[in-house]
């Protein structure tokens, strides 16, 4: 792997030092981004949920867009990546520190680019509830930090009930999210994503569906309602929309007409933009 950091091109070497806070700490953020044929995929809406959760948390922003653009061009390349589907990750962290959880007014930032091949977009899954909550209260809800423990909990918890991925639900009970996608229910007919304010990552794809589908709405549901859906799938940059086969052994046989609904109004395969 060739990575770039902070100016400077890493090949199969250390891309973060010991005491780097992102990695002792979990103190940062990351964003994934689908690349096609070197072409980023809605780059702008990432590079903007970056800057404004930057911001959020206190940490500098990140390089300006026409500069990160090219440079994440460049470490799909170097990596052969240029070609086909490719998952472009940046991640920033709160960089050198000495021991504390207080940050150094002098420490810098640090900003990580690499890229990997990207995994299959749109295949089924099948759910199963785990018992790790959301919590809407943590900022870790709300921001794609590096702090990621209860998504890779989650995801385990899954996994060993036989399961692909996970619904977890918050502290209230309430069904908020997968361990690594957004959740979009059909009820009665109706499309329905959990609001931002159950503990929910605002989702590229789940703010670009909500802009394009005037029928679906984001608000709270409770257990009930969400265990009446006949259709259920998640929703994810790299991975696309995804339909629930099942949900804790319960069918979901509408999950396939959903998916095609949500692929008809979004025209994925179509849309990519600049972060410049």
């Amino acid at each position: 792997m060739i990575a770039w950091r902070d100016g400077d091109w890493i090949e199969d070497g250390d891309v973060l030092p010991a005491d780097d806070r992102g990695l002792t700490l979990g103190d940062g953020l990351f964003e994934t981004l689908l690349a096609v044929d070197g072409r980023l995929s809605h780059a702008g809406l990432h590079f903007r949920r970056l800057a404004a959760s930057a911001a959020a948390l206190g940490l500098p922003p990140p390089p300006e867009g026409a500069r990160l653009e090219a440079v994440a061009r460049e470490t799909l390349t170097r990596n052969g990546l240029d070609r086909g589907r490719a998952a472009l990750r940046l991640t920033l962290t709160a960089g050198r520190s000495a021991r504390g959880l207080v940050r150094e007014p002098s420490a810098a930032a640090r900003l990580l680019v690499t890229a990997s091949p990207a995994p299959e977009a749109g295949t089924p899954v099948r759910l199963a509830t785990v018992s790790v909550r959301r919590n809407p209260a943590s900022p870790a809800s709300r921001h794609k930090t590096l702090s990621y423990i209860d998504s890779v909990m989650a995801m385990r918890e899954a996994h060993q009930a036989g399961a692909d991925e996970a619904v977890m639900f918050n502290t209230a009970g309430r069904p908020a999210s997968a361990a690594a996608a957004n959740l979009v229910f059909r009820i009665e007919g109706q499309i329905v994503t959990p609001s931002l304010s159950e503990g929910v990552l605002a989702g590229t794809t789940r703010s670009r569906l909500l802009a394009a589908l005037p029928e679906m709405v984001a608000r709270r549901l409770t257990r009930t309602e969400a265990q009446r859906a006949d259709a259920l799938v998640l929703t994810n940059a790299l991975r696309g929309i995804r339909p629930a086969l099942s949900w804790d052994g319960r069918d979901l046989p509408g999950s396939g007409e959903l998916k095609a609904r949500l692929e008809d109004g979004l025209s994925l395969t179509e849309d990519h933009d600049s972060l410049g």
